[in-house]
């Protein structure tokens, strides 16, 4: 049996926890996350930034490896359940805007 109680509390740690990244991260331009919190870990994260060379800057300067450990720290923090806890990913909107249309759904599909 679901417990949507549960859930919604799950969801709204994920919530702040990317609201922490954005703000901690300002080369962060947004966060999505797509899931269903029957399970802790049927969920991902994922941040974005606003041009293919910031992403690809971030990648190589080492910014989204911090990004993913402040990510995961802050679920911690949480008490998120910890078979929840994985590692975010990184897009950029020009790329989703130019492959996608600009539609996120799509883009992780």
């Amino acid at each position: 049996m679901r417990n949507k109680e549960q859930e919604m509390a799950w969801r709204k740690v994920m919530e702040a926890c990317m609201e922490d990244v954005k703000h901690h991260f300002d080369d962060i331009q947004q966060a999505i996350e797509f899931g269903c919190y029957i399970q802790p870990d049927n969920y991902f994260a994922s941040y974005i930034f606003a041009t293919d060379s910031q992403l690809e800057t971030a990648r190589q300067s080492g910014l989204t490896e911090q990004i993913n450990s402040y990510h995961r720290e802050q679920l911690i923090k949480r008490h998120y359940p910890i078979e929840g806890i994985k590692d975010c990913t990184f897009a950029s909107q020009e790329e989703c805007d130019r492959e996608f249309g600009g539609n996120w759904y799509y883009y992780f599909k």
